[in-house]
């Protein structure tokens, strides 16, 4: 039961998500920094596009938690 319980815990920390977004966002650009503009110039897309992609995408959705959440305190409130 305790197992089932911290899953759950992770699986709804917001904290977690918009820490886990930066962090792939900038490991993404970690890898690609160096060869960035000639990436852009030649089109060339290679991982470390599509982990930035994932990690952004996976931090606007945690953060689209918190104003969801920031709407249901301001209703709760008025």
């Amino acid at each position: 039961m305790a197992i089932k319980q911290s899953i759950i815990f992770v699986a709804r920390n917001k904290y977690l998500h918009l820490f886990l977004g930066s962090m792939t966002i900038l490991s993404g650009f970690t890898e690609i920094w160096e060869t960035i503009s000639e990436d852009i110039i030649s089109g060339n897309i290679r991982g470390g596009h599509g982990i930035i992609i994932i990690g952004v995408g996976h931090f606007f959705r945690a953060l689209a938690e918190f104003v969801e959440a920031s709407d249901y305190l301001k209703e709760s409130v008025e």
